[in-house]
Order: structure tokens, then C-alpha cells, then sequence
């Protein structure tokens, strides 16, 4: 797969999604196998997913970030692999949960996604 067929599963990920009310996205193309996505994600909710990810093909993500807040602008959560935890075990991968910080796998948008959907699923019913 080369990044430009990442991108395109991401756009169809996103547009399928019956949660996403509103939503601007950048894709930036490095390489064939090199690039960026970031944007702005409006959810059923006031949910609000603000994220950056710099994607490698067949790599560990370099660099990610995806922070998740509720309609007053408060975080929910907030996944990255900034290296300024180095007590958690799955260093430098961690998630934020309010004021407390974890251990994580890493992740991508579709993840992220996933598990924001299911919560507002959780939230709200289906």
C-alpha cells in the first residue's frame, strides 16, 4: 500500500461514519510512502477530535497526536508519542485521561475514531 491509498481509506472511513457531523481534513503527500493527515472532527454530541498523524508505510508511526474534547472545549482524552513520559511502560506511546497519563499501544485515526464512535454509541444509545 503506498500513502495515497491510506488517505483514501481514511476519506472512506470518515465519510461512512454516521457520527461525524462535520469535518476538515488535510492530507500532504512526502513521498509514495511518507505523509501527513490532520484536521478537525465534529461529533454527535458537541464531540470535538482535533489530530495530526505523520504516517511512514510499513513503519511505527513517527509522530501522532489526537485530542479528544467534549462541547465546552474540556479534554477527554489525548493519545501521543511525545517523548515526556519515559515512567510509562509503553513509552514513549501514552494516553491522557484527564489529569492522569497511561500506558497505550499505538494508534491511528481509525482507531481513535472507532473508539470515540462507540462511546457516543454508550452515551446516547443506538
Amino acid at each position: 500500500m503506498v500513502i495515497a491509498d491510506y488517505f483514501k481509506t481514511i476519506e472512506q472511513f470518515l465519510v461512512n461514519s454516521k457520527l461525524i457531523v462535520d469535518k476538515t481534513v488535510d492530507f500532504k503527500e512526502f513521498s509514495s510512502d511518507e505523509g501527513m493527515v490532520r484536521g478537525r472532527l465534529l461529533f454527535l454530541g458537541g464531540y470535538v477530535l482535533t489530530f495530526m498523524e505523520y504516517i511512514q508505510m510499513g513503519k511505527e508511526r513517527p509522530k501522532y497526536r489526537f485530542n479528544l474534547s467534549d462541547s465546552k472545549g474540556d479534554m477527554i482524552f489525548r493519545y501521543d508519542n511525545a517523548a515526556h513520559h519515559k515512567e510509562i511502560t509503553t513509552f514513549p506511546h501514552h494516553k491522557h485521561v484527564r489529569t492522569e497519563v497511561r500506558p497505550s499501544k499505538e494508534v491511528g485515526l481509525t482507531g481513535v475514531v472507532a473508539e470515540i464512535e462507540t462511546m457516543i454509541l454508550n452515551e446516547f444509545g443506538s
